[in-house]
């Protein structure tokens, strides 16, 4: 894996021999840009927009403020090579005061996030919210629904049907809750939100090409993910999560994530070959 400061780009690119692309600290979209896979060569993510881009930090009341977006603007944040993969320090700020670590590491045909919080206040039902912009050619956006007895379905949702309208899959009834506490501003104002009847059972975003199958898929934190959700733009559609908890003084919370990207031509087998990926991020899926 070649991976090396440019000047000229001002990103770290990257090259697995699978996969390549740049891991960009500055600029309103921090995170993985131009990704390209040599077998498939199909643009997935829009001009000077980026995937796995850290955007809120959220809690009840706070509304919709981008504070990592508007460190890496103000170029505040620090970054450098390390771990076979690149870490982005964001500094605090007044508000929520915790320092950010995202640390990208490309391998084969994915790249993985890892994600450090060190809070210097405590903060109760805190989320972090990340957001990737998939370009509107991957046409598909798949989730695994959990069902009544414990079982799951891969479900297409539907969400590019009105322009800016956002959709969403909640973990469970605290984190339906946590929507309506004023974090995405006041409940009768915010932006409106298709919401599944159903929560996910495994945080996972699929987004495919019904054409040729080519999917990026999210294997989200198996224990912190309490949302997934996006927003239909027109030319993209932004793919996102949050990870959250209660954080406390002096104990780091830290999160993973993995992108994968994979071809699967068939959706009948697709969740089959997710499922395997879900093993090798997470370990066995329960029944």
């Amino acid at each position: 894996m070649q991976i090396a400061w440019s000047g000229l780009s001002q990103c770290y690119e990257f090259d697995t021999g699978e996969i390549m692309g740049g891991i960009q600290p500055f600029t309103n979209y921090h995170g993985i840009c131009g990704l390209m896979h040599r077998g498939y060569m199909a643009g997935v993510v829009r001009h000077n927009k980026a995937f796995l881009n850290a955007e809120y930090y959220l809690r009840p009341g706070s509304g919709m403020v981008m504070y990592p977006r508007r460190l890496s603007m103000a170029r505040e944040v620090a970054h450098e090579l390390k771990h076979d993969g690149v870490t982005i320090r964001f500094p605090p700020e007044p508000d929520f005061r915790m320092e950010l670590d995202l640390h990208y590491r490309p391998f084969g045909d994915a790249v993985d996030l890892i994600t450090t919080i060190r809070p210097s206040v405590d903060i109760q039902r805190f989320e972090i919210f990340f957001a990737s912009y998939i370009a509107e050619i991957f046409d598909e956006t798949w989730v695994p629904i959990a069902n009544a007895g414990g079982t799951r379905s891969w479900t297409r949702l539907d969400n590019r049907v009105v322009i800016n309208r956002t959709f969403g899959v909640a973990r469970n009834d605290l984190s339906r809750e946590m929507i309506q506490d004023g974090r995405y501003g006041e409940p009768d104002r915010a932006l409106h939100r298709d919401l599944e009847e159903r929560d996910f059972s495994l945080p996972i975003l699929a987004v495919r090409n019904s054409s040729n199958g080519f999917t990026l898929v999210f294997l989200c934190d198996p224990v912190h993910t309490t949302y997934l959700t996006g927003q239909y733009h027109g030319w993209d559609t932004a793919h996102d999560w949050c990870y959250g908890g209660d954080l406390a003084v002096g104990a780091e919370m830290v999160t993973r994530t993995r992108m994968v990207y994979r071809c699967f031509p068939d959706t009948r087998v697709m969740g089959k070959g997710i499922g395997s990926l879900w093993t090798a991020f997470a370990g066995p899926i329960s029944q």
